[in-house]
């Protein structure tokens, strides 16, 4: 911290005139290195979020939750219950829940005028531990969560008063706070003022001297020495990721010119997977993979089977070759029209898998969780290997050698049932899609359906599971509000494919590249052959994508959503754009 408030330290001399502020206002947050905040695109009703969203008013039953979400490490935030009636539960939440609705391993400050208090929840049980008392408005409460050793620790004033130790290994948690009327406010009013600090500020936005303490990389400001081991949540202390999203997936747009042939360059590697379509006429989705081979076609909006054509002739070290037209006469370089593909790096034209009942060929990407797999179908009950090290949350499916529906798995519906690609179909039931059983590490399940696998037929499957900064396969509610739901991802996303699951509609794919600014418009929808349309959509964002419409295409009240995300950029080094 400095008193130097305003000051260029860069040596270029444009410095800022102060006005209205002293040091209090100065945060260590850089461009480099961002603090955990609390998150004001999803709250509940009636919050009012101050000091850089780290003070919180909440009347009426408000939530809100942090804009870090974390799996793996040590943790350590602080806060500070300075005003409020009633009840205050302040604590960690599944990424994906509503805290008001599902309290998880909270830490429960109640307060209200002529008594206090204080009791816990812990993860697996919802009843109330009321052993804990003193707990007094102005005292500062910390957690050291080890989400490593599966155990979060509370405490008052530096001093231990709770350990839980029943959190679920891999269990994905962010910073919450929820006001709750718990019955016992004689008063009738449920609110609490919070003050957070994650590093940013020992002062506590002015309510108290600044400590200065730091945690074990000598990072933060907190008003206690964090234990050991402990850090403070902001990006500098993320885990540098795994996967450079650039080097695995990526989107390119141009504009038809005529030529034959012609290669679209700048995809930045060599593609196992082009997804084409034509944005502006009406023309089909064109997938085309390095197993199957250059000019292999098959359509995400129709079931016909594999067609072989010389509209797409080759894989290129950074991009593709595009020849005349082939596939129902429509080229994919036509003079006057525009087109974009969406790209993803497997592992080349694929080798031998025999880790099923039935033989496959898998080009696999273990880095970034994506495969593709060739098998030819047995009519009984089989499993195909996959290729991956982790068991796949998507899997779809489309035959290639006859008139089948793509059949789609996802862990959020389950392995009862499918979504069909080609369809604006809700989630249907059936056990001889994928025999009721969920993919492994190394296997995936069909059925004797004739979509997944009938006897002497092939197929092709794409499988992709969720890599931490690269890729998020996951669900959302909506809730009909132009201040619309908010799926946290990790990474500002460079795609987003969605589809309605508990009811008929179509799918939706939003992209960085054809919308380069929010709000994102262009939607594209892999089961229509129609042309791209606009309208108000979305925001992407620096840890994920909220949506900004009311739509029952993307953001319905009581509809279950599932989606398919790549990244931008890492959390560790995104901003907001």
């Amino acid at each position: 911290m400095s008193n130097d408030l305003g000051i260029d330290r860069s040596g270029n001399n444009n410095h800022w005139s102060v006005n209205n502020m002293t040091i209090l206002d100065q945060m260590l947050d850089t461009p480099t290195n961002n603090f955990c905040t609390m998150n004001p695109l999803v709250h509940g009703s009636a919050a009012t979020y101050k000091e850089g969203n780290l003070k919180i008013e909440t009347p009426n039953y408000p939530w809100s939750r942090g804009t870090f979400v974390v799996s793996s490490g040590k943790w350590y935030w602080e806060w500070r219950h300075y005003a409020g009636g009633g009840a205050c539960y302040i604590g960690i939440c599944n990424d994906n829940r509503t805290p008001g609705g599902d309290l998880q391993a909270v830490a429960n400050v109640q307060s209200w005028v002529g008594h206090l208090d204080g009791n816990t929840k812990n993860w697996t049980d919802s009843t109330t531990d009321n052993s804990i008392s003193g707990i007094a408005i102005g005292d500062i409460l910390s957690a050291a969560l080890d989400l490593d050793g599966g155990s979060i620790k509370w405490y008052k004033n530096n001093v231990l008063i709770h350990t839980d130790s029943t959190l679920p290994a891999g269990e994905e948690v962010t910073p919450m706070l929820s006001a709750t009327n718990d019955g016992a406010n004689p008063l009738g009013s449920w609110w609490g003022d919070v003050t957070f600090n994650f590093g940013q500020d020992s002062s506590f936005a002015g309510e108290k001297t600044a400590q200065g303490n730091q945690d074990d990389n000598e990072i933060g400001d907190f008003y206690y020495t964090p234990p050991s081991g402990f850090l403070a949540l902001c990006t500098s202390n993320l885990p540098e990721p795994a996967v450079k999203p650039s080097q695995h997936f990526n989107t390119v747009i141009w504009s038809g010119d005529g030529n034959h042939p012609r290669t679209i360059s700048g995809v930045g590697f060599q593609p196992d997977l082009n997804w084409i379509k034509l944005r502006s006429n009406w023309g089909s989705h064109y997938l085309f993979d390095a197993v199957r081979g250059a000019g292999e076609g098959l359509m995400s909006n129709d079931t016909i089977e594999e067609e072989s054509s010389s509209v797409h002739t080759a894989f290129t070290s950074g991009g593709f070759t595009l020849g005349d037209p082939g596939i129902t006469g429509i080229g994919l370089n036509e003079t006057g029209d525009d087109f974009v593909a969406w790209n993803w790096k497997a592992n080349g034209s694929g080798s031998a898998n025999s880790n099923g009942s039935t033989n496959s060929t898998v080009s696999a990407n273990t880095d970034a969780g994506f495969s593709i797999v060739s098998y030819t179908g047995t009519g009984s009950n089989a499993t195909v290997g996959h290729g991956l090290s982790v068991a796949p949350e998507m899997v779809i499916v489309k035959s290639r050698s006859s008139v089948e529906s793509w059949i789609c798995y996802t862990e959020a519906t389950g392995n009862t049932g499918y979504l069909p690609l080609n369809a604006t179909s809700a989630f249907s039931s059936s056990s001889t899609m994928f025999n009721n059983t969920s993919p492994t590490a190394s296997l995936f399940t069909v059925g004797t359906n004739n979509a997944t696998n009938s006897n002497t037929q092939t197929y092709i499957a794409y499988c992709f599971h969720s890599v931490d900064g690269y890729s998020k396969v996951g669900s959302y509610e909506g809730n009909s509000n132009a201040d619309g739901t908010f799926v946290y991802l990790g990474f500002r996303p460079a795609f987003v494919m969605w589809k309605k699951t508990n009811q008929a509609d179509d799918w939706g794919i939003h992209d960085n590249t054809r919308d380069t600014s929010n709000v994102v418009e262009n939607v594209l929808r892999p089961n229509e052959i129609a042309v791209e349309f606009d309208g108000v959509s979305c925001d992407f964002l620096s840890n994920g994508f909220k949506w900004r419409v009311s739509s029952g295409l993307r953001n319905n009240s009581g509809d279950t959503y599932i989606y398919l995300a790549f990244a931008e950029t890492p959390f560790k080094y995104s901003n907001a754009r």
